[in-house]
């Protein structure tokens, strides 16, 4: 029974990725290589993050019970995951093919590490536990959030690289992945101020990062049919 619990939960995670690679093509431009090429730049990227955090932003602890939200250790967090934009956009200028190649590369291969390292081993751990806990299922989903969460950051800093871009949509775009930066502090604020539960939390995040997926789709799509034009 515990096996059938962790086969079910990493089918509802790894199921939309495998999806996302075999409906979208890449399975048919031998891209392995590439994915293995964002997935050492991930690791690379969340190492050299890791040292710096160590170094020059040591973790501070919360005196006051009554507050425990500490804004400014999340605050230095959210700043350092620019890091992964930085990451991203030094990835994909090594991709070579055509924009949404790139995007779908760099955003399946880092999500694809994220979860390897973050949501596997627990999965692993947990799911097989003898006492059923929904904690398994949610991490599930959450897995797929990221997905869509690094699809999105990625096809920003393509719209960000391009010079046809219409100037209008360029503070639009800054902003939003400002947003994904500091998701986690969002959500921290959001969920100390209104006391979400572990599900609230869930939804309120997978809301928020499809806003702004489909903000950024919407300029992507609209970029696209416009070299298409041409």
């Amino acid at each position: 029974m515990t096996l059938f619990h962790f086969g079910n939960c990493l089918a509802l995670s790894v199921g939309p990725y495998f999806i996302l690679y075999k409906s979208s093509g890449l399975s048919e431009y031998h891209t392995i290589w590439k994915l293995g090429k964002a997935g050492l730049a991930y690791f690379l990227t969340q190492l050299c993050k890791m040292l710096v955090l160590a170094t020059f932003f040591p973790m501070t602890e919360v005196a006051n019970v009554s507050h425990p939200l500490d804004i400014l250790g999340e605050f230095l967090k959210s700043t350092m995951d620019l890091s992964d934009l930085l990451g991203l956009h030094l990835l994909m200028l090594r991709i070579p093919g055509r924009g949404e190649l790139k995007v779908l590369v760099a955003g399946l291969g880092w999500a694809t590490s994220e979860f390897l390292t973050t949501k596997l081993i627990p999965l692993w751990v947990g799911a097989r536990a003898i006492e059923f806990n929904w904690l398994h299922t949610q991490l599930s989903f959450d897995a797929n959030i990221s997905l869509v969460l690094y699809l999105t950051i990625a096809s920003l800093i393509w719209l960000w690289s391009r010079t046809d871009l219409q100037r209008v949509y360029m503070p639009v775009v800054i902003i939003l992945l400002i947003l994904c930066s500091y998701r986690p502090l969002v959500l921290e604020i959001v969920s100390y101020m209104f006391g979400f539960t572990s599900w609230s939390l869930l939804i309120f995040k997978g809301l928020y990062t499809c806003g702004i997926g489909s903000l950024a789709l919407q300029i992507y799509l609209g970029l696209v049919k416009t070299l298409k034009t041409y």
